[in-house]
C-alpha cells in the first residue's frame, strides 16, 4: 500500500497545475445558473448542484487550466501504440476511473437514464482527450478515455441500484 507521501507527491501536481482552481472557477460559474437548470429540468436543486459540480470536478482535474505541457505527437485515438496499454490499471488509470464515478452517478439521477449518462460522459471524455491533443493541456491518451467511461459506468451502476431500492420501497 502507497504510503501517505506517496499519495501526496502523486496529488500534488494535479492542485498545483490547475486543477484545484479550474475546479472551483468551473463549479463556481456552474452554480450561477444551479436554479434556472434545476427549475427547467424539474429536477432538485440539490441533485442539480450536485451534478454540475461532478462535472466541474471532472473538467477541472482533465482540463487544468495551468497544465500546459502535453506531448502527444499523433492523433490520440489513431494511435495504436497507445491504446495497447489502454486496460492496464494503475494509479493514473484508477484515479480517472474514481473521477468519473460520481459524475456517472449524478448525471444518470439527473437524466434519469444510466444509459444517456454513460454515453455523455464517455463523449465528454473523447472531447476531453481530443482538447487535450489540441491544445497542448494535458497528455491525450486512451487509458483515460476507457477509464473514464468505465468510471462513468460504475456511477451509472450505482444509481440504478439506489434507484430500484427507492422504488421497491415504495411498494
Amino acid at each position: 500500500m502507497p504510503s501517505l507521501d506517496s499519495l501526496a507527491a502523486f496529488v500534488q501536481p494535479f492542485v498545483t497545475n490547475g486543477a484545484l482552481p479550474t475546479t472551483l472557477v468551473v463549479g463556481f460559474l456552474l452554480t450561477l445558473f444551479s436554479k434556472y437548470i434545476a427549475k427547467g429540468s424539474g429536477r432538485t436543486l440539490g441533485l442539480t448542484v450536485a451534478t454540475l459540480w461532478s462535472l466541474a470536478l471532472v473538467t477541472g482535474f482533465t482540463l487544468r487550466l495551468g497544465d500546459a505541457n502535453g506531448t502527444a505527437n499523433y492523433v490520440w485515438f489513431l494511435d495504436p501504440a497507445l491504446w495497447t496499454d489502454s486496460i492496464v490499471v494503475g494509479a493514473n488509470w484508477t484515479l480517472n476511473a474514481a473521477l468519473f464515478i460520481p459524475a456517472g452517478f449524478t448525471l444518470a439521477m439527473f437524466l434519469r437514464s444510466p444509459v444517456r449518462a454513460v454515453l455523455t460522459l464517455s463523449l465528454g471524455s473523447f472531447l476531453i482527450e481530443s482538447v487535450q491533443q489540441i491544445t497542448s493541456v494535458g497528455i491525450p491518451d486512451p487509458s483515460d478515455f476507457v477509464a473514464n467511461s468505465v468510471g462513468a459506468v460504475a456511477g451509472a451502476i450505482v444509481a440504478v441500484v439506489v434507484l430500484t431500492v427507492r422504488r421497491l420501497g415504495r411498494r
